[in-house]
């Protein structure tokens, strides 16, 4: 597997592989709210953040994406889940940065049991303001 940085002819399969495993991860969300999002990944969010891609045979299987030092995107394929992508994605981030925080709805008790088992603790919960749904601060220190 190779973990390069992304260019801009990766965002639109970036885009679809979000969309995907949102809509797989948060089934507790109407997908039409990650529909709403799509464009402001595009044009927004993936330009302005450190983005890097994992491929595999040519194929994008996961991404993930910093801003200075918060987490704001990690996904892997949904066939790809659980073969060592994120957590390759998430050590080489790691070699990057001291310190690194994200945000994980609570409800996405995969996601959250990844990112304790990297070593990420909980330090506080809020209530994301267009789901409504709690979400954990999480945080990780060298």
């Amino acid at each position: 597997m190779e973990i390069r940085k992304f260019t801009s002819n990766d965002i639109q399969p970036l885009v679809e592989l979000w969309y995907l495993v949102s809509v797989e991860a948060h089934h507790f969300i109407s997908p039409l709210l990650w529909e709403s999002h799509k464009k402001d990944m595009a044009e927004k969010h993936l330009p302005q953040s450190e983005t890097y891609i994992a491929v595999r045979n040519n194929e994008i299987v996961g991404f993930i994406s910093m801003v200075n030092n918060y987490l704001a995107a990690l996904f892997v394929k949904n066939d790809w889940q659980g073969k060592g992508i994120g957590t390759a994605l998430l050590n080489f981030i790691k070699k990057k940065r001291k310190n690194i925080e994200l945000k994980v709805f609570k409800k996405n008790s995969k996601s959250v049991n990844f990112y304790k088992q990297s070593g990420f603790t909980i330090i506080a919960e809020e209530v994301e303001e267009n789901t409504h749904e709690t979400e954990l601060v999480m945080v990780w220190n060298q």
